[in-house]
């Protein structure tokens, strides 16, 4: 449940808090008095951005703030003193020590950061929100449906930030009167999916809706895009939790979302259709006026498989009809990505297709990372189109380069 209410429910502030908590607790198991003391070292692109954004890190308590901004002090110290005759481990290492073996100057130090602390007795509106979804839970169980539903509507209107997360609680109403009236708990379910198309496929009345492209804005997408980030180091952090999803061996639903949040980092529009229409291809990017790129993705499949198999040749040839239905007369690239370009026998394409394959998805991602590399030194506030055109050529971004390069034939037994 956690993964699909985080799943459906990004930008949330509930999410963040809960997030936040979550990663509290996991800090605190490991001192339980005021004489206990520890090292604890933060692993992992999606942990690391949680803790070292500015959006994420406001939902940490003011001890926890102070802890990693001293942390995130003292890594920067010591990546300075790296050399040749230094290497990386013994500086983390020494470190590690300073604290372990108590050192006076560390305790000096962090006693100083910590005394620093202001102090905040403030509720914060997340209490309102938790409080008001228990009133309407309580109020389901009751069978009072229709309270329950009002409640949820005014925490819709008072605190849902996003479209997505209003989608949420529109949901959640159509859970509530599913059980007083089917036909209004679709009504609700059909509203919920308007907004958030990650969310379950009502009964009937679902509007398909294309991607709308236009291929004159996409340098200006990139640079609002980069605008979110604070600085480089955010957007970097972004970056890299997004490429390092972008893998063999990753869960098939983050690799998918992680390609189509590649869509849009590069300026494009991106769609899941088989997640948000629950039929079609898993991504699909508009890259220009009547041209695409479909994707089928297949990142669970051990990477020593020797062949493609018949379900899978059939997922796509069913993904290119429902793209030939809604997308009459547009141009399309077909992608299969999957760690082998052999298909079974008895298995085919019925359109032209093409696989991408690990060194592929490789090549692809470390020109990626070039690409926003190149931003390291710019302002974000006053970006040049021209030089972020230059950047998108120099890394082979451009559609031209992105439909050649990056995928090969398959080929039969």
């Amino acid at each position: 449940l956690d993964r699909y209410i985080e799943a459906c429910r990004e930008g949330s502030v509930v999410v963040a808090v809960k997030t936040a908590r979550i990663i509290e607790q996991g800090l605190g198991r490991s001192v339980r008095g005021e004489k206990d003391f520890c090292v604890i070292i933060l692993t992992g692109s999606d942990l690391v951005r949680c803790v070292r954004t500015r959006d994420s890190r406001k939902y940490f308590s003011t001890q926890t703030r102070a802890q990693i901004e001293t942390g995130i002090e003292v890594a920067n110290i010591a990546k300075d003193e790296i050399n040749e005759e230094t290497p990386p481990e013994k500086i983390l290492r020494d470190l590690m020590n300073q604290c372990l073996r108590r050192d006076d100057g560390w305790k000096e130090y962090y006693i100083e950061k910590m005394n620093k602390i202001p102090f905040s007795q403030t509720t914060p509106k997340i209490l309102d929100i938790f409080s008001a979804e228990t009133r309407a839970e309580n109020k389901y169980y009751e069978g009072d449906y229709e309270s329950a539903t009002k409640i949820l509507q005014e925490v819709a209107d008072k605190f849902a930030e996003t479209v997505t997360d209003k989608g949420w609680y529109l949901q959640e109403m159509a859970r509530y009167m599913y059980s007083g009236s089917k036909t209004r708990s679709n009504e609700y379910q059909v509203a919920a999916h308007k907004h958030n198309r990650l969310l379950l496929k009502p009964r009937d009345g679902m509007v398909f809706s294309k991607i709308k492209v236009l291929s004159q804005k996409r340098i200006e997408n990139i640079c609002e895009y980069i605008k979110r980030f604070g600085s480089f180091d955010e957007l970097s952090l972004y970056i890299d939790e997004m490429l390092g999803n972008l893998r063999f061996g990753v869960r098939a639903d983050t690799f998918e979302r992680a390609l189509n949040d590649l869509a849009f980092s590069l300026g494009f529009i991106g769609q899941r259709p088989d997640k948000e229409w629950k039929a079609g291809p898993d991504n699909l990017w508009g890259l220009r006026d009547d041209e695409y790129m479909l994707f089928e993705c297949k990142s669970e499949v051990i990477a020593n498989r020797a062949d493609i198999n018949k379900d899978e040749t059939g997922q796509i040839n069913n993904a290119s009809a429902w793209f030939k239905q809604h997308y009459t007369g547009a141009k399309v690239k077909r992608i299969l990505i999957i760690p082998t370009k052999t298909y079974s026998k008895g298995a085919g394409f019925n359109e032209e297709v093409e696989i991408m394959r690990e060194t592929n998805l490789k090549r692809l991602t470390k020109n990626v990372k070039a690409f926003f590399n190149e931003f390291r030194n710019l302002d974000f506030t006053n970006l040049s189109e021209s030089k972020v055109q230059s950047f998108i050529d120099t890394h082979k971004l451009d559609v031209q380069s992105l439909i050649t390069e990056y995928s090969e034939q398959p080929k039969s037994y």
